[in-house]
């Protein structure tokens, strides 16, 4: 029999991520997703600490109208929730795509829906709830409810048209519920064998959804926190899911031409985010968007140093928790801030910020970990149901299984 292969040690840093790295339900790992889910819940948090320090700081933290470059940035970093679009379209659509492109095993409808419920419920009900509790100590239960009740089956939108006065950041939860139920439908696409007309199918409905968010949703419409708005995120995740599988077959060549993808695209976006509208020109900038974000994508798969960047484990590990961070991020942020705003040790608006950030930012982290640790990573295995229910049976019989072994016991 051959000596067993030598395993190297685990790395101190292996050895503190491994509690708060995600358990994938297929076994596998797409350590670039994790990175990409990064970039975008760092713009999202970005946001929210200039928003919350310009509303609760002193004149010292209002925005610079032009000049700051992380203004520049952070001013439309709530952008980041289409990019989470973008991935999740990616993520949801591989598996059709692979049952219809690949010949792989078909997906079970009733497993699909299942997973969803199992593995995004449990954490999002108790953030809510929590947060439910929390701010109903202040006196507004009765007011709040009727916002909880709605929000728990993912209906505050359709219902009061406005953001969740619990936790604000949950419209585009729902938005994203909207997109699981409407996947298998739209994985339909994946039944067209040629690989130019599927994909000129789906840039079609991309620009036809980029066309109809101009003309016909307005603030005021009823879609305006509606999937219809945001369709052409999800489908351009579906556009990469097909260049992952088809195209790369789950292997990307990796060249130092996506690199300069990587330099150029990213500030070309955040200028191009930063058109002020409504004009011809954003528009134009609209429209770009999902396709130039999707170049971005690419370059995160295939550029040699942009793929060593963003599979750090250390970024992948936190973008990994983007779920958690992106559920209690907000309320965590305005809390602390409330205590620390009054702190601006410089002259420097963004020398201050990066000092909130350090206050503020970091301490957020560290309770989302441990939420992630403890309520949402378990709910990543498929079988936390069962595990959760013996566990509940051990409880159960302890005491009885004490009372039989007792001494009392024994003497009657």
């Amino acid at each position: 029999m051959p000596p067993p292969a030598h395993i190297p040690p685990a790395s101190l840093s292996e050895r503190l991520l491994a509690p708060f790295r995600r358990v994938t339900s297929s076994g596998g790992f797409i350590s670039e997703i994790d990175g990409l889910r990064f970039i975008a819940i760092g713009a999202v948090v970005l946001f929210h600490l200039l928003v919350n320090l310009a509303l609760k700081g002193p004149l010292a933290y209002a925005m610079p109208a032009s000049g700051n470059i992380l203004t520049l940035v952070g001013r439309n970093g709530f952008r980041g929730v289409e990019l989470f679009f973008i991935i999740s379209g990616f993520i949801l659509a591989s598996p059709f795509a692979s049952a219809r492109l690949l010949g792989k095993a078909p997906v079970n409808l009733g497993s699909y829906f299942l997973r969803r419920l199992t593995r995004l419920e449990p954490p999002y009900m108790l953030a809510m709830m929590g947060l439910y509790l929390l701010r109903a100590s202040a006196g507004s239960a009765g007011a709040l409810l009727p916002h909880l009740a709605a929000s728990l089956v993912y209906c505050h939108n359709l219902i009061f048209h406005a953001d969740n006065p619990i936790n604000n950041v949950a419209w585009s939860l729902e938005i994203e519920v909207q997109f699981y139920i409407l996947v298998p439908l739209l994985a339909g696409i994946f039944n067209v064998r040629s690989r130019l007309v599927r994909r000129g199918i789906i840039v079609g409905v991309i620009l036809a959804s980029v066309v109809n968010e101009w003309i016909f949703i307005t603030p005021e419409s009823l879609l305006y926190l509606s999937i219809v708005r945001f369709l052409h995120f999800f489908l351009a995740g579906f556009l990469l899911a097909d260049l992952y599988l088809v195209d790369w077959r789950g292997r990307p060549a990796l060249s130092p031409a996506w690199d300069a993808v990587t330099l150029l695209g990213w500030p070309v976006l955040v200028l191009l985010l930063d058109i002020p509208g409504p004009s011809l020109l954003s528009h134009a900038a609209a429209a770009a968007f999902p396709f130039l974000a999707l170049l971005l994508y690419v370059a995160v798969f295939r550029g040699s140093v942009t793929n060593r960047i963003m599979t750090n484990p250390w970024i992948t590990t936190i973008g990994g928790m983007c779920y958690t961070i992106y559920l209690i991020h907000n309320p965590l942020l305005g809390a602390l801030i409330g205590l620390s705003a009054r702190i601006a040790p410089t002259g420097s608006y963004t020398v201050n910020v990066l000092a909130q950030g350090l206050m503020t930012v970091v301490p957020m982290l560290c309770v989302a970990a441990v939420y992630f640790a403890l309520i949402e990573r378990p709910c990543m295995r498929r079988d936390w149901p069962q595990r959760a229910l013996r566990w509940v049976r051990g409880i159960v019989a302890r005491p009885v299984l004490q009372e039989v072994k007792s001494p009392m016991s024994d003497q009657v």
